[in-house]
């Protein structure tokens, strides 16, 4: 059996009947924190101008866009809300893909979804099939590609989307083999575009990738089908021939064994930023903290971090906020001058005083040949009254070191403030919580349309 054949039917025998207890709580986890990140970035500028360009580009659809009056059609829909729950980088991460999957999943289950009428479990079984293929592929070809230049979670994103697509629209196993084939078609984004609007643009680009490939694909439309492993495939073009680790240790032997969503798991973000900086983050805020150092008496920054990193963050002198997502000298910067890195730590204006600038110029970024992960950091802070250093193996939200449930509510209520109501947000919380009890999710999706007047 051909490697896409296997992931076809892999995608074909999940079954939320399936899934233990623990899976089901994992995803609408993972919704939940989806549905925060996309509201939030409704005051964003790459937010308004994709919503406004869905809304030109065809409205009068039955798909909706999230927390707007906006209905467009599906993939239309999906590349939206891809590009809004991607826009702040406070997303979800899954580290052997190095990429985010939700954002390229949930718009297209929102989007179909919300159009067709599907039950919670139907969504839930279609986030499944989704992260697990993302994971599948991106441990196979993610690590061999990212370093190339190619931004994972646009290219291996669309094959997440077409696979929980292919769930909700109930497609056989020669349909999917095809959604998959159509879905590698739409496979892009360059991390040149890192710190730009058009880094989330490359979610939304794979969630409408895969909406349309599934749509496709049920109306008959072909595609090779052994896209992943041929000659001229997926893994071949985008690694290099034979520069991937095309076969998995093994897909699970059947449905609910082996759940990347359980082991590894996802991360979930504590700062809206590049989560390899997350870890750096935590360590300089520990420092402030635990020693009281003041951004006066910093004489110097010194962070250690995987070499892997320091081709990543590309933006050493940011101007702008979304520069300053991808800079490790602005981060630590402003976690030394704010004590916080939040939302409003990744304005322009923030980003452009004279404290943080000047700060930054001594914040020095090293690769240390030890770290192997991407997610290990030490920092060390050099000051006039001594040197202090912290170190750490994981980052807060990582699956090594878990958020809690409430604190990843208060986040959620934290991204949902002043885009809807607190009691839409509290009734928004509660109704995800339930997601596997709601016969049809349209209910929820009408909820998170709802803005203040």
């Amino acid at each position: 059996m051909s490697f896409t054949a296997e992931i076809a039917e892999f995608i074909a025998g999940i079954r939320y009947e399936a899934l233990d207890e623990e899976m089901v709580e994992k995803s609408k986890e993972a919704f939940l924190d989806w549905l925060g990140v996309t509201l939030a970035a409704l005051n964003e500028e790459a937010g308004r101008i994709i919503v406004d360009f869905v809304g030109y580009n065809g409205g009068g659809g039955r798909a909706p866009v999230i927390g707007t009056a906006v209905k467009t059609s599906a993939p239309d829909a999906a590349l939206a809300m891809g590009t809004l729950s991607h826009a702040l980088d406070f997303d979800d991460i899954y580290w052997p893909m190095i990429g985010h999957p939700s954002v390229t999943i949930f718009p297209a289950i929102f989007a179909l979804g919300g159009e067709i009428g599907v039950s919670g479990k139907k969504a839930i079984e279609a986030f499944v099939a989704g992260f697990e293929v993302e994971a599948i592929i991106g441990s196979t070809t993610s690590e061999y590609h990212y370093h190339r230049g190619w931004h994972t979670t646009g290219t291996i994103g669309p094959l997440g989307s077409a696979a929980a697509c292919a769930k909700l629209l109930d497609l056989s196993k020669a349909q999917i083999r095809n959604a998959l084939g159509i879905a590698t078609s739409y496979a892009s984004g360059l991390r040149q575009n890192f710190g730009t609007m058009t880094k989330p643009l490359h979610a939304g680009n794979a969630a409408r990738g895969g909406v349309t490939a599934a749509l496709l694909a049920k109306n008959g439309f072909t595609a090779d089908e052994s896209i992943l492993e041929s000659e001229l495939g997926f893994a071949n073009v985008f690694c290099g021939k034979g520069e991937h680790r095309l076969y998995p240790s093994g897909l699970p032997e059947k449905p609910g064994k082996g759940w990347a969503l359980l082991h590894p798991g996802r991360t979930v973000k504590k700062y809206p930023c590049c989560g390899a900086i997350s870890a750096s983050i935590d360590n300089m805020l520990d420092i402030r903290r635990e020693h009281g150092v003041s951004p006066a008496e910093i004489e110097q920054v010194d962070c250690l971090v995987s070499p892997k990193v320091t081709g990543i963050l590309i933006r050493s002198r940011p101007v702008t906020g979304l520069e300053g997502k991808f800079s490790m000298q602005y981060c630590l910067a402003v976690a030394a001058l704010d004590g916080v890195v939040g939302l409003k730590q990744f304005s322009d204006e923030r980003v452009a005083r004279a404290d943080v600038q000047d700060l930054l110029k001594k914040v020095n970024i090293l690769g240390h040949e030890t770290f192997e992960r991407l997610g290990q950091s030490l920092v060390r802070v050099k000051t006039g009254r001594g040197v202090f250093e912290k170190q750490s193996e994981y980052a807060k939200g990582t699956p090594e070191n878990p958020i809690s449930y409430q604190e990843l509510k208060d986040k959620f209520m934290m991204c949902a403030d002043g885009i809807i109501t607190p009691e839409f947000a509290v009734m928004l919380e509660q109704m995800v919580s339930r997601l596997d009890r709601l016969d049809n999710i349209k209910v929820l999706i009408e909820l998170a349309c709802q803005r203040p007047d």
